[in-house]
């Protein structure tokens, strides 16, 4: 169970190292702003291109899947590490977009059938450990750079310990794939899975949560800098009170399940945030605000995962996989916070995250802590 429990770990840790490393890595292999900028999208873009190898996961041995993803995950940070030219760069971000993708994938619906019943407590375990790893990612880019290694020391380092990783994986004994009299051939399943209504509004709910995710707290810091003249790296430790609450929830969902806190609840807890922000905005309310909009994202993205893993047995991969496709639709969200704001003001282009807490708590209105 350990070995499944740190797959968010690892993938939060090495994820931040391009965006981390970005200014390093443009200046040394002498890049444009926009080819760094194309392979920042593309880390995120090829994931979702590997969207198939979450049906796969219902189909093929999690063990062979894992260890393979693991390693790859890792040859793809290696690769990163020795690059010297763009297309270099390019194909490392897609092995490790590819493989990394099918490593979390493969682990996470082990997971669901090893945890059986506890599953939720299980998932707010592996998505706290995930917490930490946002903090190690940062901690091991300034570490090799402070000791003289450069980016390129900290992407080795990183390398190594997934393809360890992986190579532990390989020797874990991981549930095999279900089988049932329903059983689909992957492209029927997923078509099937497509069509559960129960399916598309939980993906349609992952969308609404997503949302607040990082893109909030950045839109936060300028908020308060360009509207309300905070000194920037004031504002910046203000905001990120929302990582402390992301990661105290999820302390406390590992012990609980989130068994006592609904979706309603965190959609009011998301309204209260944003609103409190917006109406006093300043250094103390800003980091309320943002801790409490990190405690309910977090909350609730355990909450609705537990849900669409377990809602069709013996698919949670192929679930999973359209879930994850249906809910890039929260990448709209800066998309569209940025448009007004050129247009008006953030203050105004803010008021969007008022209203998908909104929406949130409307979509959620009848459901009863459980």
């Amino acid at each position: 169970m350990t070995s499944l429990l740190l797959v968010r770990f690892a993938d939060e840790t090495v994820s931040f190292l391009p965006s981390g490393a970005l200014e390093p890595i443009r200046q040394d292999i002498d890049l444009t702003y926009v080819q760094a900028g194309f392979l920042l999208a593309l880390f995120p873009g090829v994931g979702l291109i590997a969207t198939p190898l979450g049906v796969l996961a219902d189909h093929l041995s999690r063990r062979l899947m894992a260890a393979v993803g693991g390693v790859g995950y890792g040859v793809g940070l290696w690769l990163f590490a020795v690059a010297e030219s763009f297309p270099m760069l390019v194909l490392a971000v897609v092995v490790m977009g590819v493989l990394g993708d099918g490593l979390v994938r493969a682990v996470e619906v082990a997971l669901v059938d090893v945890a059986g019943d506890n599953l939720e407590p299980a998932l707010a375990r592996t998505n706290l450990l995930g917490a930490v790893g946002d903090l190690v990612g940062p901690l091991l880019l300034a570490g090799s750079l402070a000791a003289g290694f450069g980016w390129r020391g900290a992407f080795a380092v990183a390398g190594t310990a997934l393809v360890v990783y992986g190579l532990v994986l390989a020797t874990q004994p991981l549930p095999p794939p279900r089988r049932g009299p329903d059983d689909h051939p992957p492209l029927r399943g997923m078509l099937a899975v497509a069509r559960d209504r129960r399916v598309v509004v939980a993906a349609l709910l992952v969308a609404l949560v997503n949302s607040f995710d990082d893109s909030f707290v950045g839109f936060a810091v300028a908020f308060l800098i360009t509207d309300h003249a905070v000194d920037p790296a004031v504002a910046t430790l203000a905001a990120g009170a929302g990582l402390v609450g992301g990661i105290a929830a999820a302390a406390w969902a590992s012990r609980t399940g989130c068994r006592p806190t609904s979706l309603r609840t965190c959609g009011a807890v998301l309204l209260a945030g944003v609103g409190l922000l917006l109406a006093v905005p300043n250094v103390v309310t800003a980091a309320v605000a943002t801790a409490a909009v990190g405690a309910a994202t977090n909350v609730a993205w355990i909450r609705l995962q537990a849900r669409y893993l377990a809602l069709r047995p013996g698919q949670a991969g192929t679930t999973s996989a359209v879930v994850s496709a249906i809910s890039q639709l929260a990448v709209l969200t800066p998309l569209a916070i940025g448009f007004v704001a050129d247009r008006q003001t953030l203050t105004v282009a803010m008021l969007l995250y008022v209203a998908l807490a909104a929406a949130l708590l409307a979509a959620t209105w009848r459901e009863r802590t459980r």
